[in-house]
């Protein structure tokens, strides 16, 4: 009855195994004349869980130590490119900004103008394409057309400027005088007033002036001003426009330096001369 209800007992497990031995050799000296080496053995058991001792490692500030110690003992080497003749391949250059002081302001400002392109300031002056008439010609065609243009001649200070003196037939006290000028070759006009000279009547004729100016756009070298005369009186209106050819001033533009600059091109021509000549001229 005993031995059947065994099943139902928690059964111990056996404890083989569980533990490890460990002897232990210890060793003492004796103070007495003979040296005798006793030797007694100790037995521990150690638990097979118990974690097993190790040799600690170096901490991170050692292994820095040891490489710089190793790095600062090998000798210091340069690696540098050269040519097939031994020149550098690399051009090394530093930049090194300055303050902007007066002395350094001047001289940004020579080391801009060597690469600026220079300016060359134009000059003009006024070029009539037209033969005034002078003397009995002129008189001859004031009684002819009732008027007639006797001068242009240019401003002094306003090179783009010039003046038109125009003559009249003295036939009426009431009169005016007017120029209609173009510089589109006559898509657009305007009508400018002649003003009265003081003093020009000489009995039969009177003097009338106007003064005409480029403007811009039309500043360029060949622009041109055409012009005709109209001559308004109580006994009718009048018109001269240089027997059908019209009155025309034309633009003349050119540079102070031009001769410089020939007198330049001409010797890098002959600079050219040293080198080997084209093929075909």
């Amino acid at each position: 009855m005993a031995q059947g209800n065994n099943s139902n007992f928690l059964t111990i497990p056996s404890q083989e195994g569980l533990f490890k031995t460990v002897r232990v050799e210890r060793s003492e000296d004796n103070s007495n004349d003979e040296e005798e080496e006793e030797t007694e053995e100790d037995v521990h058991l150690i638990p097979r869980s118990s974690p097993v001792p190790r040799k600690r490692g170096s901490s991170i500030a050692d292994e820095t130590a040891e490489y710089m110690r190793i790095r600062l003992g090998l000798p210091n080497r340069r690696v540098s490119f050269v040519d097939s003749t031994g020149a550098e391949l690399v051009d090394v250059r530093m930049f090194v900004p300055f303050d902007s002081d007066e002395e350094d302001d001047s001289r940004w400002e020579e080391e801009e103008a060597r690469y600026r392109k220079a300016y060359r300031e134009p000059t003009y002056r006024v070029w009539p394409e037209f033969q005034a008439l002078a003397g009995t010609e002129l008189l001859l065609a004031i009684h002819t057309n009732k008027l007639e243009v006797e001068s242009v001649t240019s401003v002094p200070d306003e090179p783009l400027s010039f003046e038109v003196i125009i003559r009249v037939l003295n036939i009426s006290f009431q009169k005016s005088v007017y120029v209609r000028s173009t510089m589109d070759g006559w898509i657009n006009h305007f009508d400018y007033p002649a003003e009265y000279v003081q003093g020009s009547n000489d009995g039969e004729t009177d003097k009338f002036f106007v003064k005409l100016s480029f403007a811009s756009p039309y500043l360029f070298n060949g622009a041109r001003i055409d012009f005709v005369v109209r001559y308004e009186t109580s006994d009718g209106e009048f018109w001269a426009n240089n027997s059908g050819r019209n009155y025309s001033v034309t633009l003349l533009q050119s540079y102070e330096d031009d001769e410089t600059a020939q007198a330049t091109i001409e010797e890098k021509n002959d600079l050219r001369g040293i080198l080997k000549p084209p093929r075909y001229r």
